[in-house]
């Protein structure tokens, strides 16, 4: 008995205490609106493809690129005027423009008859004026373009 109580006092209980604290950051960087008003000044089509001429009439430099849109629809308009849209079928980019500098061409190839419409997005800080609302950023919309080949 004796050497049982020995065994029972000798006995040691280890015990290990960790601290941890996780920090999460997120930071959001938003570009402010710098004076830019995306215009299209040309439209039209050219033997396959069709085209627009866009430019930046603000007073201000981009401070970034952008995107535009091209939408079809076989009847009627592509982008109403209230904002819906019928089948986007080309995305693409609209590098920085200097305000004032010479427009740039942007160009698509069909594959279907119907009516096509070219969407620029403005810097999503410009105030929304007669602009439309897509994907919550005031955009540019160009008149039609019909394509019966």
């Amino acid at each position: 008995m004796i050497i049982t109580s020995l065994h029972v006092q000798m006995t040691t209980t280890n015990a290990l205490f960790t601290s941890q604290t996780k920090i999460k950051t997120t930071i959001s960087i938003e570009i402010p609106f710098d004076n830019s008003a995306l215009s299209f000044v040309n439209i039209g089509r050219e033997k396959n493809e069709i085209f627009a001429y866009i430019q930046n009439e603000g007073t201000g430099d981009m401070a970034a690129d952008s995107k535009y849109y091209i939408y079809y629809r076989r009847n009627g308009n592509p982008v109403s005027p209230n904002g819906e849209t019928g089948e986007l079928v080309y995305q693409g980019v609209i590098p920085k423009m200097a305000a004032k500098a010479a427009p740039i061409k942007l160009t698509y190839t069909p594959s279907k008859n119907g009516f096509y419409m070219f969407v620029a997005f403005q810097n999503h800080e410009k105030p929304i004026g007669k602009d439309l609302i897509i994907e919550g950023t005031p955009v540019m919309v160009s008149n039609k373009i019909n394509v019966n080949q």
